[in-house]
């Protein structure tokens, strides 16, 4: 699966899962890591696992597994790193906490994470 298909996917599941405040950065120019970084929140622990567990179940679907897994709902914070695409899942205090978006001022924001709401 191409970058951009993945990032959509990604950006699809996590809204259908009800994750809060979706936003993912277009990096391709910034980063050797990724294409994307997909940010989202959960509002509690069994919140952010029904986000990871849902993302895994989709992309294994589409013969996507990630590479690795870092974090557990419990940690409040899980990285799932798709190769392409690197998918934080915040609880919302700690991603409030640890603001890591602000690390990526100036990146450009991936427009689909606004327009896929409305498709």
């Amino acid at each position: 699966m191409d970058s951009e298909k993945l990032i959509r996917t990604c950006i699809e599941v996590c809204e259908d899962r009800k994750a809060r405040d979706v936003a993912a950065y277009d990096v391709r120019g910034a980063s050797t890591l990724a294409d994307f970084y997909l940010f989202c929140s959960g509002t509690s622990s069994p919140h952010l696992r029904a986000i990871q567990q849902h993302l895994d179940q989709a992309l294994k679907q589409e013969g996507t597994l990630p590479r690795a897994v870092e974090g557990t709902p419990d940690s409040h914070w899980i990285l799932l790193d798709y190769d392409d695409v690197l998918v934080h899942v915040f609880l919302e205090e700690t991603r409030d906490f640890y603001r890591i978006e602000e690390l990526l001022e100036g990146e450009q924001f991936y427009p689909e994470t606004v327009a896929a709401a409305g498709e």
